[in-house]
């Protein structure tokens, strides 16, 4: 049985790999070196949610055992105990926030039910209409433009190392002018080698249908991810109870972007201390970042710094609770 879960693995990271190729090389083709920018809209869901990913440089494609998994992966919440609970703060640039809410409990041998909310708030923008007169511009007051994304998630583990999750989200934009909203689908696997705890991960995100907004059309930011992560003390005959070393690498294909890179490590002092390191590879200003997190009984705070070039650097902000 656990033959046939890895065979079903290789052979999935092998037809993901051919896609990509496949893609690329169509996309080198036609586009040679333009990069596939301004071809996506609700542009709010790739913000990386909580602190651990975005700490490690958004490599958390095999992400697992708390509620915020599911925002990168939702078969990362087939390793939670009983219930796990988790709220995101995002202070994004040009003063926007985004924030997120998780919740996931175990329904037992069928599996696990997570909900999850994310949104993100532009502040108040200055509203104007040219007058009446043709000669200037009236004030209209104070615009709100609002995105959220609402989504309910099952997983489940189909054997000791192997999980697989989906979630249904409902997104909506209020752009002023118009509302439009969508249901996309997130879908993940997590395999765990049980071998100096590496583990392998795969998931596409945000995949719908088009969205006819007035008299255009465009797609949500599909994007496939596929990565491992693994214990480097444990790798080298250093396994130890009080240090930890997890080392994580995921490629990342985008629908509006060329490929990309994340690399990350994090180091757990007898897991009550994390600190994290993260670097992103063929972005235009995003680059390195790093975070800290403390855990007591269950609870972890977390914090993390992303670089983002002539942008204002961004804060996340993270509490994690899990029930076992």
């Amino acid at each position: 049985m656990k033959f046939r879960v890895f065979l079903i693995l290789l052979i999935a990271s092998i037809s993901f790999s051919t896609v990509l190729n496949a893609q690329n090389a169509f996309d080198d083709a036609v586009y040679e070196d333009v990069k596939k920018v301004a071809q996506t809209g609700y542009q709010f869901l790739k913000l990386g949610v909580g602190t651990q990913g975005p700490g490690m440089g958004g490599s958390a494609v095999t992400h697992d055992g708390d509620a915020i998994a599911i925002f990168w992966n939702p078969a990362g919440i087939t390793t939670i105990g009983r219930a796990a609970v988790a709220f995101s703060s995002t202070n994004w640039i040009a003063d926007m926030q985004a924030h997120a809410v998780a919740g996931v409990i175990s329904l037992g041998q069928f599996g696990y039910l997570g909900i999850s909310a994310l949104t993100m708030d532009h502040g108040n923008i200055k509203g104007t209409a040219i007058s009446n007169n043709n000669m200037g511009y009236d004030d209209t007051g104070l615009l709100e433009p609002a995105e959220y994304a609402i989504g309910l998630t099952y997983a489940r583990r189909f054997t000791d190392r192997f999980g697989f999750g989906i979630t249904a989200k409902y997104c909506e934009q209020d752009l002023i002018a118009r509302n439009s909203n969508i249901i996309a689908y997130d879908v993940g696997t997590i395999y765990n080698t049980n071998w100096n705890n590496i583990k392998i991960g795969m998931s596409i995100q945000h995949f719908s249908k088009e969205i006819r907004y007035i008299d255009e059309f465009f797609e949500l930011p599909l994007t496939f991810r596929i990565g491992l992560s693994g214990d480097v003390l444990s790798l080298a005959g250093l396994k130890s109870t009080e240090h930890q070393l997890i080392f994580a690498v995921e490629g990342v294909n985008p629908r509006d972007y060329s490929e990309r890179v994340h690399v990350g490590l994090e180091y757990w002092y007898k897991q009550l201390v994390a600190l994290r390191y993260g670097n992103k590879f063929n972005y235009d200003e995003e680059s390195y970042s790093f975070g800290a997190g403390v855990k007591v009984k269950g609870i972890e705070i977390g914090y993390a710094y992303s670089m983002l070039g002539i942008f204002d650097p961004v804060s996340r902000f993270s509490i994690r609770m899990t029930f076992n």
